[in-house]
C-alpha cells in the first residue's frame, strides 16, 4: 500500500508524460501539451543562441500538501422523470453539458430528453466539475427504477471522501544564475499525487507547467512532469489548481537564490522581471507587451511598495525582531502573472423581453458565488439601457443552452457577460425605431410586440485567437507581515496589502470579493488544513472537528485590497480581467513574511542563521520544529 507522495516516488509508482487530452475537462486556459511538460531556449537581442556564464548553480526539493474543497453546499442532486421518458435533473454542477452527456449515457437516451437545471450553487471550487456524477447518476438510475422523484444530499464526511481534493506536489529544481542574482536556466521536475487514478490530474498539471515562470525570464527554462499514483482517494481540480502550487515553488527559488548570494529578495525578484522589448516572449508562447498582451507588473510593484510602506516597516520588523526573543515577525513582496485563455471557452446567452418591459437573461454558466449572475444582469441593462431592477438572470439549463464549456478557470463571468451583450446587440435594433417613437422603455416594449416582433435572442461568447497562447494575464502583487509564536509555531497574519489589476471592472464590488475571498481560501491550504492519511491511505481528519478550514481568527488583522486605475484590459470583455483565482497566487508574500519570521527566530542560535527548505502546510507542528523549540524552553523556571 503506498499512502503518500514521498512513498510512491520512492518505489517508483510514477507515470510520466501524461497529457490534458487524456481527460474532458481540459482546464479553461491550459494549453494540454504543457500537461506533459516543457522546454524552452530564449534567443538573445541578435537572435543568437542563449548566452553562458551562469557561475552559480543549486537544487532543491519543495513539497506542498493537498486541500478538501469544502464549500458549503455539499454535492446535492434531484431527478424526475416526466412525459414518458424525459428527465428534469436539478444539481449543483459546472459543467452541465458533461452532466447530460453522462447520463443519457447512463439512461440509454438521447441527450435532447434531458434537462440538466442548475439554480445558484453553495460554492464549487471545482469540487462539481466531475464529482457531482456519484449523486446525479445514482439518482436517476433509482428514480427510475421507483418510478418516483429521487433526492440525494451528501454528509459533509462523506462528501470529502468522495472529492478526494486538490492534489499534492513535489517540486524537484536545478536553477543556475549569475553572482549577482540574475537568472540564467531553471530545470523543474513536477510530481502530482492525483491518487490511485491519474485522470482529473492531467489538466491540472498542465496549469501547473504553464504558470511555473510566473513573472521571472530565463534563458532556458524546462518542466519534466509526472503523476505518482498512490492508494488515496482520487483527487480533483480545486480553485486555482496546480498554478497555485507552482507559483509558491517560483518563488521559493527565488527566495533559495537570493539567500545564496546574499541579496534582499526583493531585489533579486525585481531584476528579472519580464521586460517589454528585452526577451518578451514567455517559454509557453506569450509576448509581453505585444498584440495587447498588456504588462503591468513594474508599476504594480512600485505602487504597492509606496502604499504598503514596504521600506519603512521592514526597518521596524527588524527592531521588533531585536527587542522580542519568543515572538517574531516578518515581513515579504510577491507578484503574479497568471495568463487567461479565455479564447478556449464557448458559452451561450439567451435574452427574453416581456410584454412589461422585464428581462430574463439565461447563460450557460454556473452561478456558484463568484458574481457571475450579478455581472451579466448588470452588463445586459447597460447594453438595454434599462434599470438593473428590471433584469433578472435565471437558472443554467441544458433545453436553454446547450453545448456550453464548464463554469471555471475565473473566465466563465467574462464569457458570459459577452455572451448576453451580443444578444442584447441583437435586440436594440428591433427596439430602437419604437424607443425613437415612445421615448419610453415599457411603452416601445409594448408598441413592438403589437407589432410582432420577436424579442428574444441568442449571443454566443468566440474570442478571436491572437498570436499569444493567452488572451490577456491579470497581474497582482502583494505585501504581508506576520508574526509568529516561537513556542508553539502559532500564526498572526497582522495586515495584507493587496494591489490587483483586474482592468476595468465589470463589477468592482464582487471582483473585490473574489479577491478576499480566494486569498483566504489560499491562507487555509498554507496554514491550516492538512489532509491525513493512514498506512492504508484512509483519510484520517474529516469533517469539521479534525480538518480546520480558515475561521474569523486566520482573516489578517488589516487587510487592504486595492485595484489598478486607469488599465484597460486591450483583450478583455469590456475591458475587464479574471479576478478570483489570480489573487490565490500570491500566496507566496504570507509564505516568505513567515518564512523570514523563522529566520529571525533561529538566528538567535549561533550558526542556525542559512538557508533552509520549508513545505507546505505550515502548521504550527511545522514552524515549531523549523524554529528548533529545544524542551528546556518550554519548561517554567522554578
Amino acid at each position: 500500500v503506498i499512502s503518500s507522495l514521498e512513498e510512491a516516488i520512492q518505489v517508483r509508482s510514477t507515470m510520466p508524460g501524461f497529457s490534458a487530452d487524456d481527460h474532458p475537462h481540459r482546464r479553461r486556459g491550459a494549453n494540454p501539451r504543457h500537461a506533459a511538460g516543457i522546454e524552452f531556449a530564449a534567443a538573445d537581442g541578435d537572435g543568437g543562441a542563449p548566452k553562458e556564464g551562469a557561475t552559480m548553480a543549486l537544487k532543491g526539493s519543495f513539497k506542498v500538501g493537498g486541500q478538501c474543497h469544502f464549500y458549503m453546499e455539499t454535492q446535492s442532486v434531484c431527478a424526475s422523470q416526466y412525459d414518458g421518458d424525459c428527465w428534469e435533473v436539478v444539481v449543483g454542477d459546472q459543467d452541465s453539458n458533461f452532466t447530460q452527456g453522462c447520463l443519457a449515457l447512463i439512461l440509454g437516451i438521447p441527450q435532447h430528453k434531458i434537462n440538466v437545471k442548475v439554480p445558484r450553487i453553495g460554492g464549487a471550487f471545482g469540487g462539481k466539475l466531475s464529482r457531482h456524477m456519484f449523486g446525479a447518476g445514482a439518482a436517476v438510475v433509482a428514480a427510475k427504477a421507483l418510478g418516483r422523484p429521487v433526492r440525494i444530499q451528501n454528509e459533509r464526511s462523506d462528501d470529502m471522501r468522495l472529492v478526494g481534493g486538490r492534489e499534492p506536489l513535489q517540486f524537484d529544481y536545478s536553477v543556475s544564475f549569475e553572482p549577482s542574482g540574475k537568472l540564467d536556466s531553471n530545470e523543474i521536475t513536477m510530481t502530482m499525487d492525483p491518487g490511485w487514478f491519474y485522470g482529473d490530474a492531467a489538466g491540472d498539471m498542465a496549469m501547473a507547467v504553464g504558470w511555473s515562470d510566473n513573472c521571472y525570464s530565463f534563458k532556458k527554462f524546462k518542466v519534466n512532469s509526472q503523476a505518482a499514483l498512490t492508494n488515496t482517494l482520487h483527487r480533483t481540480s480545486m480553485r486555482a489548481p496546480g498554478c497555485m502550487q507552482s507559483i509558491l515553488a517560483a518563488e521559493v527559488i527565488m527566495e533559495h537564490i537570493a539567500k545564496t548570494v546574499g541579496r534582499p529578495l526583493d531585489e533579486v525578484q525585481e531584476m528579472n522581471f519580464y521586460q517589454v522589448g528585452e526577451q518578451p516572449t514567455t517559454p509557453f508562447g506569450d509576448h509581453i507587451g505585444q498584440d495587447n498582451y498588456n504588462w503591468t507588473i513594474p508599476t504594480l510593484w512600485s505602487q504597492i511598495q509606496k502604499s504598503a510602506r514596504y521600506t519603512e516597516r521592514k526597518k521596524v520588523v527588524e527592531a521588533y525582531n531585536a527587542a522580542n526573543r519568543w515572538t517574531k515577525k516578518g515581513i515579504a513582496i510577491s507578484p503574479v502573472k497568471y495568463p487567461m485563455g479565455i479564447d478556449s471557452y464557448s458559452s451561450g446567452a439567451l435574452v427574453c423581453i416581456y410584454g412589461d418591459g422585464t428581462v430574463m437573461v439565461s447563460t450557460g454558466g454556473s452561478e456558484m458565488g463568484q458574481g457571475l449572475d450579478t455581472k451579466v444582469a448588470l452588463c445586459v441593462a447597460s447594453a438595454l439601457n434599462v434599470p438593473l431592477a428590471r433584469v433578472v438572470v435565471g437558472a443554467r439549463e441544458t433545453q436553454k443552452i446547450p453545448d456550453n464549456t464548464g463554469t471555471g478557470g475565473s473566465g466563465t463571468s467574462e464569457c458570459s457577460c459577452e455572451a448576453a451583450i451580443l444578444a442584447c446587440q441583437k435586440l436594440v435594433p428591433l427596439l430602437q425605431p419604437y424607443l425613437d417613437q415612445q421615448k419610453d422603455w415599457d411603452t416601445a416594449v409594448a408598441a413592438a410586440i403589437v407589432d410582432k416582433v420577436g424579442l428574444v435572442a441568442t449571443g454566443w461568447y468566440n474570442f478571436k485567437k491572437s498570436s499569444n497562447t493567452s488572451a490577456y494575464a491579470t497581474y497582482g502583487t502583494a505585501v504581508a507581515e506576520a508574526t509568529i509564536d516561537v513556542l508553539t509555531g502559532e500564526v498572526q497574519v497582522d495586515r495584507l496589502d493587496v494591489l490587483m489589476d483586474l482592468g476595468n471592472q465589470l463589477d468592482a464590488a464582487v471582483d473585490i470579493g473574489q479577491l478576499q475571498g480566494g486569498f483566504v481560501i489560499a491562507l487555509g491550504y498554507l496554514l491550516t488544513e492538512e489532509q491525513k492519511h493512514d498506512k492504508k491511505g484512509i483519510q484520517l481528519n474529516l469533517g469539521t472537528w479534525d480538518y480546520k478550514i480558515p475561521t474569523a481568527y486566520d482573516i489578517p488583522l488589516e487587510f487592504n485590497v486595492s485595484l489598478l486605475k486607469d488599465s484597460p484590459n486591450p483583450n478583455g470583455i469590456k475591458g475587464s480581467k479574471a479576478s478570483a483565482e489570480p489573487a490565490m497566487c500570491l500566496l507566496p508574500s504570507v509564505y516568505l513574511a513567515i518564512k523570514n519570521a523563522i529566520y529571525a527566530a533561529r538566528s538567535e542560535k549561533k550558526g542556525n542563521e542559512g538557508w533552509f527548505m520549508l513545505n507546505v502546510p505550515l502548521t504550527p507542528e511545522v514552524i515549531r520544529s523549523t524554529v528548533g523549540v529545544t524542551e528546556e524552553q518550554l519548561t517554567v523556571p522554578t
